[in-house]
């Protein structure tokens, strides 16, 4: 309290001390007395200007500016301008009275109305920094607001989104568990220990927005050993990771996405099967993922192939605010998708606070 105390009093001092040295630079030119006599009076008149000008802000902030013409608000300040100019031409009259440098006989009428009136134009330079600074207050707050209000829509829709997801992975995961009980009962058993490994990371709530590249790639190799249970050679999984690669974050079910695509657009439509390619590399502070098959590419079922890419699209838009994205490449020889992200310092200002982990 006392700190801030401190700090608004040397605001306020800083912002009145050119009006200061104004004053006494036309008062040292007027008059003829003694340099220490001049300042001495300088500092009672401007700082009486100062001390009954307190008051206007508070009376800036009771009456703020109108957004259309209003009469009655000048007019009051017209009123309060006169006031001011009274109380100060007072105030600084007695203490120069007190001071002795200043004679009752030397106060006449014509003397007290000038300086009143050079009071009201102290007093329209007050509101006028009264109300730029309220102003700039008002506009700093809702920008701030305005941010908060953002990163609260992104949250909500990236809880929108893994909600979308879950289900989607859930459903795919179910889909080849089915197929492993009914034509390859032995190997159920083990697909389910996996999927149990699977699901605590899918409902893992820890409360973070994104997760170490460690715990998604291993994440998405669980994936992929899943999907080779059924599979078996027809899914060939090739990896070349950047050890740079682990000192990034990146969005939960970003590579795995990636991965399942390939599976389920390019492995199991075709009786040979195929292979995936999974590449990372770390530079200028931006983390490169790659994930490439050698199906057929986006044909004739695209729409099907973009549902988890368009998700990832509008999850990494909601997260990083453009700052991270997703390329695609398609051929008759396969098709690629490359993700690229920045580090998580280039991003902790776009990220949303208190999203939760995972989807």
């Amino acid at each position: 309290m006392l700190r801030n105390l401190i700090r608004r009093g040397g605001i306020v001092l800083a912002a009145w001390l050119p009006f200061f040295v104004m004053w006494l630079a036309v008062a040292l030119s007027a008059s003829r007395e003694p340099f220490r006599i001049v300042l001495l009076a300088s500092l009672i008149s401007m700082g009486t200007a100062g001390l009954v000008g307190i008051p206007i802000w508070y009376a800036c902030k009771r009456w703020p500016l109108p957004s259309q013409f209003s009469f009655r608000f000048y007019l009051l300040h017209v009123c309060l301008a006169v006031l001011y100019g009274i109380a100060w031409t007072s105030l600084s009259c007695v203490l120069q009275l007190l001071r002795g440098s200043l004679l009752a006989k030397q106060i006449t009428v014509a003397a007290f109305g000038r300086q009143v009136f050079l009071g009201g134009w102290f007093y329209a330079i007050l509101a006028g920094i009264s109300y730029a600074v309220q102003t700039r207050n008002r506009l700093h707050e809702k920008e701030i607001l305005a941010a908060r209000a953002e990163a609260l829509a992104s949250a909500a829709r990236l809880d929108a989104l893994r909600a979308r997801l879950n289900p989607h992975f859930l459903f795919n995961a179910l889909h080849t568990l089915s197929a492993l009980a009914k034509f390859r009962p032995e190997t159920a058993e083990k697909a389910i220990e996996r999927i149990g490994d699977m699901l605590r990371y899918t409902l893992k709530e820890d409360g973070r927005h994104l997760v170490e590249f460690s715990e998604e790639y291993g994440f998405t190799r669980e994936y992929l050993a899943f999907e080779q249970l059924r599979y078996e050679d027809r899914l060939k999984v090739h990896e070349e990771i950047d050890p740079e690669s682990f000192n990034f974050d990146v969005l939960p079910f970003s590579i795995q996405t990636l991965a399942e695509n390939s599976v389920h657009h390019a492995i199991s439509v075709r009786p040979e099967g195929g292979s995936i390619w999974i590449r990372s590399s770390a530079q200028d502070s931006r983390l490169t993922i790659t994930v490439r098959d050698d199906g057929p590419g986006m044909g004739s079922d695209s729409s099907s192939h973009q549902f988890g890419l368009r998700s990832l699209r509008e999850r990494l838009a909601a997260a990083y605010s453009g700052s991270a994205e997703l390329k695609t490449k398609s051929s008759p020889g396969g098709f690629e998708a490359t993700l690229i992200i920045p580090a998580v310092a280039d991003a902790a200002e776009d990220v949303p606070k208190g999203a939760a982990a995972g989807p």
